[in-house]
């Protein structure tokens, strides 16, 4: 019992096979594992578009049904489809994607290939994008960077000014950590069980698995609906200026 813990206690946030080049350090796993998340959602993709029907969908035809038709109406409730009708794909991209990814920890290879979200890289490269996305959008309308940001620092108190860049990069970090820490978290308990006794470990595996699935769908659906909140504060303070 002594060993299994000091195992347990041997596992650490960091810590990845590496490739380095020119300088660079690269994570195999999480390069591997978003490579096999994108053959996923890509292969979905066609999967759905050569079978595509008018009449009773398909199971992989209703689930991605399901979840634009959740994704639009979450986007019309805030903003409208019209003001931003490129957020429906944007945001449907990151959901497969990343519920993809998070549930790479139910495979039974998980020991060697973690969900690519549990290393905190990939979750802060994917909040970034959101952040750079949505003030290009921003830049995009007012002109160019420099009419977008004046624009915005004309929407805040002077003297509040310093916050509204605090909120920019807490908002970038929290959306990121949250999804880390959480996948994160679920992939160090499957290590921690698979210590256990076979004869004894299969039941809490399970159990965990389940719990696992849906933490993974929660998080990704946390995620996108953040994302679509922050893109509609920002698209909504340029709508309700222009009028």
């Amino acid at each position: 019992m002594s060993e299994q813990v000091l195992a347990a206690a041997d596992l650490t946030v960091g810590e990845h096979p590496e490739w380095h080049f020119l300088g660079m350090t690269f994570n195999i796993d999480t390069i591997v594992g978003m490579l096999v998340a994108s053959v996923v959602v890509l292969g979905l993709g066609f999967l759905v578009r050569a079978k595509i029907t008018s009449g009773p969908p398909g199971g992989v035809q209703l689930f991605f049904e399901s979840i634009t038709s959740f994704i639009r109406s979450q986007i019309e409730s805030t903003l409208g489809v019209r003001v931003a009708p490129f957020l429906v794909p944007l945001s449907l991209g990151l959901f497969i994607f990343i519920l993809t990814s998070n549930w790479l920890a139910l495979l039974p290879i998980h020991q060697w290939l973690a969900p690519p979200t549990s290393d905190v890289n990939m979750p802060y490269a994917l909040a970034i994008l959101v952040f750079l996305w949505m003030h290009i959008e921003g830049a995009r309308r007012h002109g160019g960077p420099g009419k977008h940001f004046l624009h915005v620092a004309k929407g805040h108190y002077a003297p509040l000014a310093p916050l509204w860049l605090l909120e920019q990069v807490t908002n970038t970090v929290a959306l990121a950590l949250r999804l880390f820490g959480n996948i994160f978290a679920g992939s160090m308990l499957l290590s921690i069980i698979a210590l256990l006794p076979s004869s004894v470990s299969w039941l809490p595996n399970a159990g965990w698995k389940l719990f696992d699935m849906f933490i993974g769908f929660v998080h990704a659906t946390i995620f996108v609906l953040l994302t679509i909140v922050y893109f509609s504060e920002q698209i909504q303070r340029d709508s309700d200026a222009a009028h």
